[in-house]
């Protein structure tokens, strides 16, 4: 298949249904906001109110910042105590509101692509609130996945500074060849790992959406797929590659506004609004027309499997069919 007219399809969903967008900037507003004022209003109170001096704290070593926090905390341990349970309920909150917009957004783009329908806020409530705790279990199994990968390549990487530390006893032109043949190898590692992971979080969320599949099958299920579609990475790939450049774009012309005098720090602060904006764009395209090439995908797997499964069963009745008998 074209997977230029999946990009294209990803352009159609985002604009037809360009409520989306504003969604997904509202939450990173209310994100950034809430963290802010959970974080500024009781160190406001601590620092200010009763008077403790931040950088009598930061004086001296590690271990003497280390005491001097200890006993703060046991000087106010019942502020110490709200303020950590607050974090946690913001915390809780943002995330459970992260995955009803996520589960929201996908179902309004799966409707659009095999429907057509656009968007209206019943729809997206019935799948925010449908596929809460299918997409919240999936999300938590790839981040332990994600999690168990950087120790992996973190437990690697320390491994492989102390070889080169060993080798450059002996000889500094080896060690140095090694450290920087091990650093692209476990950087290329990395990347390809990366995009794996994203490859198979992505068909794990779009195959709960469009097969309604269980947490336990979708794990099987999207395995079994990538394994019989490695192209799929690739694609993945490509439109990663394309985030990349494209926000790297945008960034640009932020750090060339800065040079202008006078007027450069205001028109940097009101650009990281577009910014941020253009980014949620981006992110929504590359995540649309990823959803489309797996509808495609999925589309072309189902109509091989009859016809492969065709021929097994007509094998089957000649098998118990024996041929007649030639007469004599």
């Amino acid at each position: 298949m074209n997977f230029f007219t999946c990009i294209n399809d990803g352009l159609k969903t985002v604009h037809k249904n360009y409520q989306l967008l504003f969604i997904h900037f509202s939450f990173l507003f209310i994100s950034f906001f809430g963290l802010f004022f959970i974080l500024s209003i009781p160190l406001g109170i601590l620092f200010v109110i009763f008077g403790i001096d931040l950088t009598d704290i930061l004086k001296g070593s590690f271990i003497e910042i280390l005491l001097s926090s200890i006993n703060i905390m046991k000087k106010f341990l019942i502020f110490a105590i709200i303020f950590i349970i607050s974090l946690v309920i913001y915390v809780i909150l943002i995330v459970s509101l992260w995955i009803y917009i996520f589960s929201g957004t996908i179902g309004v783009m799966c409707q659009y692509l095999q429907e057509g329908k656009v968007f209206n806020l019943k729809s997206f409530h019935k799948y925010g609130k449908r596929f809460f705790w299918k997409t919240g279990f999936f999300a938590l199994f790839s981040v332990l996945i994600f999690i168990c990968l950087t120790f992996i390549f973190g437990f690697i990487s320390e491994i492989s500074s102390k070889i080169v530390n060993f080798l450059n006893h002996y000889s500094h032109t080896l060690s140095v060849f090694f450290n920087v043949f091990i650093y692209l190898s476990i950087l290329l590692t990395g990347i390809i790992a990366f995009i794996l992971w994203i490859t198979y979080t992505l068909f794990g969320f779009f195959g709960i959406f469009i097969k309604n599949l269980t947490v336990g099958e979708t794990i099987r299920e999207t395995r079994k797929l990538i394994i019989l579609y490695p192209q799929s990475i690739g694609r993945a790939a490509l439109l990663f590659v394309i985030y990349i450049l494209t926000g790297g774009l945008i960034l640009s012309f932020g750090s060339l506004l800065a040079i202008i005098p006078h007027i450069g720090t205001i028109l940097v602060a009101a650009y990281q609004f577009i910014t941020q904006f253009a980014h949620v764009y981006i992110s929504m395209v590359v995540f649309a027309a990823f959803l489309s090439y797996y509808i495609r995908l999925d589309a072309s797997v189902a109509r091989t499997e009859p016809e492969q499964t065709l021929p097994l069963e007509e094998a089957q009745q000649q098998s118990q069919n024996p041929p007649p008998s030639e007469l004599s």
